[in-house]
């Protein structure tokens, strides 16, 4: 008895990695779709709906997309009410897993013997074919054979466990269990929703759970009835871990969290008295719909999240404002210049909009980077200090992104990434570098600033101009870099060769023109040091500048 009660368990397990593997596939493989399909639900409820329900239907998990919401609306990304009507679709999206497994009970046919030895060819293809592309297919064909594999081991030894007493007749502990619980169908409703909650928060994730109801119900183990009330507390239950994810971030982060759960609360409530009082009607119902009681808990469980979102989709806007309620904002807001804008710790579970988000907060790290060389140039040609405060609150901030970015790049690497992504985050490590050392650079043009005016110098307004040619350059430079980096524009790459070519020989140029100066007595050489290192620090800015744009050459098409 023991050894079938691990062998069921260990199909447990089974069946958990195979959708972790499948769900990890078809995520790697939808890549950056999955930030566009966020995108749409900007338009309007019913599009939050339907990308809630593509998304989930992806990555196999209502909790994982409630997960990934939290920081998307933590960052600004998506609002509140957006965020609503994806986690409605999500809802949905998560039955989706259910019906996969209800399958293997389907006609004469061993489907589940079949998707098994498919996921075994899936698994060579993997391990076997180099394009990355069809590797990916083939994982995700290999986590639904492992799934089936996973579905067997659970049906074959249940029945081993729950219906075979022991050698001397008697009853098992597991089988009293089951039959107290599972199968006695007078049993409290309420204290079934109550298990449904329990065992779906421990296991982090309502398919899973629904997926053993719907295995345990097809070798008649789980009566249909009591499975209606273990799925309500089901959908209740998945909502813990979004809970516990919102920890530590934004007054709408944590809103997000108990919207999921308001919902999906709000929902049992609505539907457990009348399933409560109709139970027969509604079992007899799902039985002409399908023989098998396995199908019929994922049809059920479909069709109450479709009826649930139907109800209170038009009341999404009630259920943010009664959340805003009872999570106030706060009184006291940590400075805002240095949180992230663009990524969150939650991204990490999807690397792909994780790996484009980054770039967008390397992209405002650059682009206060160079306000700090203006600023540092304005401060230098017309000796006024007043925009030093300015300088060292953006500079604070670049490190602050330096620092945290880096961080952020080092747990993103330990993620499942596509070779794309891999040279991508790779490159971005040099990128941060970079754009950190030209504020450095902002910074050095700064103190050359006050040291004009502490020792009451002044540039030659030759000098000035020549040094303004250069930051036009520079400024140049910049603006086509920030597209190439941002698009992967290859194309651009020899224009901003060609500038940063121009900013070498102007530098050349300079110096000698300095030189002359000197020889004329129309610079001293204290100010004339000042001007040959602003140039120096230009120059190396702009070679800077260019490394940002040719690091797109390790990972661009």
């Amino acid at each position: 008895m023991v050894w079938n009660i691990f062998f069921m368990f260990g199909g447990v397990a089974a069946m958990m990695l195979g959708m972790k593997i499948m769900g990890s596939g078809l995520e790697k493989f939808a890549g950056g779709k999955m930030k566009t399909l966020l995108g749409k639900a900007t338009s309007n409820r019913f599009a939050g709906v339907g990308v809630g329900i593509a998304v989930t239907s992806i990555i196999q998990s209502s909790t994982a997309t409630t997960v990934m919401l939290v920081g998307f609306v933590n960052i600004g990304l998506l609002t509140l009410t957006q965020a609503t009507s994806v986690i409605m679709g999500a809802n949905i999206g998560t039955t989706i897993t259910a019906h996969i497994v209800s399958l293997s009970g389907v006609g004469e046919i061993d489907i589940g013997a079949i998707a098994a030895m498919i996921g075994c060819i899936g698994m060579l293809t993997a391990m076997l074919v180099k394009n990355e592309k069809i590797a990916t297919i083939g994982n995700i064909i290999a986590g639904l054979g492992v799934l089936f594999v996973g579905l067997e081991f659970i049906s074959t030894y249940a029945k081993k466990v729950m219906f075979l007493p022991d050698a001397t007749g008697a009853l098992t502990i597991p089988q009293h269990f089951v039959q107290a619980i599972f199968q006695n169908q007078n049993i409290f409703p309420l204290l079934l929703v109550l298990i449904g909650i329990v065992i779906t928060a421990l296991v982090h994730s309502s398919s899973t759970i629904t997926s053993l109801m719907v295995v345990l119900a097809s070798i008649g183990v789980l009566p249909f009835k009591n499975a209606l009330f273990l799925a309500l507390g089901s959908n209740i239950g998945t909502c813990i871990t979004s809970i516990m994810s919102s920890a530590g971030t934004s007054t709408n982060a944590k809103r997000t969290a108990v919207v999921h759960l308001a919902f999906n609360l709000f929902g049992c409530l609505i539907t457990i008295a009348p399933i409560w009082i109709w139970s027969q009607q509604i079992t007899n119902f799902f039985a002409s719909i399908s023989n098998d009681v396995g199908q019929q808990i994922a049809i059920f469980h479909t069709m109450f999240n479709v009826i649930t979102t139907i109800i209170l989709l038009p009341f999404a806007n009630l259920i943010v404002k009664l959340v805003c309620k009872i999570i106030p904002d706060k009184k006291v807001q940590v400075e805002e210049k240095y949180k992230f804008q663009f990524i969150d710790e939650r991204l990490l579970e999807t690397p792909p909009i994780a790996a484009s988000n980054t770039k967008k907060e390397i992209m405002r790290m650059a682009e206060l980077a160079k306000e700090n060389m203006n600023l540092s140039i304005e401060m230098l040609l017309n000796t006024n200090v007043d925009r030093s405060e300015k300088i060292r609150d953006n500079e604070d901030v670049i490190n602050h992104l330096n620092k945290n970015i880096t961080a952020f790049l080092t747990k993103l690497t330990s993620k499942d990434l596509s070779k794309e992504n891999d040279k991508k985050i790779g490159s971005y490590y040099h990128v941060v570098s970079d754009v950190e050392r030209v504020g450095d650079y902002a910074e050095n043009i700064m103190e050359y600033a006050f040291r004009l005016r502490d020792e009451q110098m002044a540039i030659s307004d030759n000098a000035k101009e020549e040094l303004l040619q250069v930051t036009s350059l520079l400024n140049d430079l910049y603006q086509k870099v920030v597209i190439a980096f941002d698009e992967r524009d290859t194309s651009l790459l020899p224009e901003v060769a060609v500038i940063e070519e121009k900013i070498d020989d102007l530098s050349k140029e300079l110096e000698l023109r300095h030189i002359e100066r000197v020889k004329q007595g129309a610079c001293t050489a204290q100010t004339g040091s000042i001007y040959l290192q602003t140039v120096s620090n230009l120059e190396r800015v702009g070679d800077h500048i260019t490394n940002i744009a040719f690091s797109i050459k390790q990972y661009a098409a």
